[in-house]
């Protein structure tokens, strides 16, 4: 486990990639939140050009297309919205939160096979996304029988077809004890994290020059929240398995261990509940990742935990 400190010395960064921003699921591209993340990141780097990425320009329906939905159309119709941006055209860097981190690494994968003039993905960082996908519902209390009611009724429903193409969250549903339904029923994790016997060998990350993955170190949203970083977790053993023991890994489905191996994967911890991110942590990863200065110096302004194996 390595400590990392960070100053802070605005003055001195500089950033002319532009950002692109896709918000999780139940927030909206113009929502409070996304905002105040634009126009920290504005503060840090005058006149860096910041993007939020809808689906639709009426931020109600843009709010509802995050729970109702084809993923994989959601995600090419992105592809098309990206290009389309002039501001973009020579790449950008980009945060997800929650399943829009999932959304923004697939976006790398697929963007580049459906529209050749879809700008490139440069630095991704995603903050406690479900890239290894979910195997339940958030948790619920011992006396929250709706909570469990409504988790149960997902569950009898999460491999109909109908909810493999127009229900969000099912799109991303993996139960480790199950593989077998999920990788027939997959209507788009299975295939974007490629684990299929039949191999997209046009699916690689390894041309990002950085993936930063953020955890949340109390998250009962994301089950299991060791998902953020690609772990495989056993719910009933409770026994995790690092993405470096993965066959996804190993045997570089997607071109994760090309950038492992190159020191270009990045593991972090933010403490807290899912989603529970101040201002600092944003200035910080914003701080590390997004500017095209390297030479940020250490001090002691914040600490995050980096606890990459």
């Amino acid at each position: 486990m390595k400590l990392v400190t960070l100053a802070i010395q605005l003055s001195t960064v500089l950033a002319t990639t532009p950002v692109v921003l896709w918000h999780g699921l139940g927030d909206r591209y113009d929502s409070p939140g996304m905002t105040g993340v634009a126009d920290q990141i504005r503060d840090i780097y005058p006149d860096i050009y910041v993007h939020s990425v809808g689906l639709s320009e009426d931020g109600g329906k843009d709010q509802q297309m995050g729970l109702l939905g084809n993923v994989r159309e959601q995600v090419e119709s992105v592809c098309d919205q990206l290009a389309a941006i002039p501001e973009l055209k020579g790449g950008f860097n980009a945060i997800g939160f929650s399943q829009g981190g999932l959304f923004l690494r697939s976006y790398a994968e697929l963007c580049p096979l459906t529209n050749a003039s879809a700008p490139v993905l440069r630095k991704l960082i995603t903050f406690g996304s479900p890239h290894n996908g979910i195997a339940d519902m958030p948790l619920c209390g011992p006396s929250d029988f709706l909570c469990k009611s409504r988790n149960k009724l997902f569950k009898s429903q999460v491999w109909t077809k109908n909810s493999q193409t127009n229900v969000v969250v099912a799109q991303y549903y993996r139960d480790p004890n199950h593989m077998d339904v999920y990788l027939e029923k997959s209507g788009f994790l299975a295939d974007i994290n490629n684990e299929r016997q039949q191999k997209n060998k046009t699916y690689d990350l390894s041309y990002l020059e950085k993936f930063v993955m953020v955890m949340f170190s109390e998250d009962t949203t994301v089950v299991p929240m060791e998902s953020a970083w690609f772990q495989e977790v056993d719910l009933e053993s409770g026994q995790v398995t690092h993405l470096e023991d993965r066959e996804i890994y190993q045997e570089d489905w997607i071109g994760l261990k090309k950038l492992g191996k190159r020191g270009d994967l990045e593991f972090h911890t933010v403490h807290g509940q899912h989603m529970e991110i101040n201002d600092d942590v944003i200035e910080t990863f914003a701080l590390r990742y997004l500017g095209d200065d390297d030479d940020i110096k250490a001090g002691d302004d914040f600490v995050f935990v980096n606890q990459a194996k």
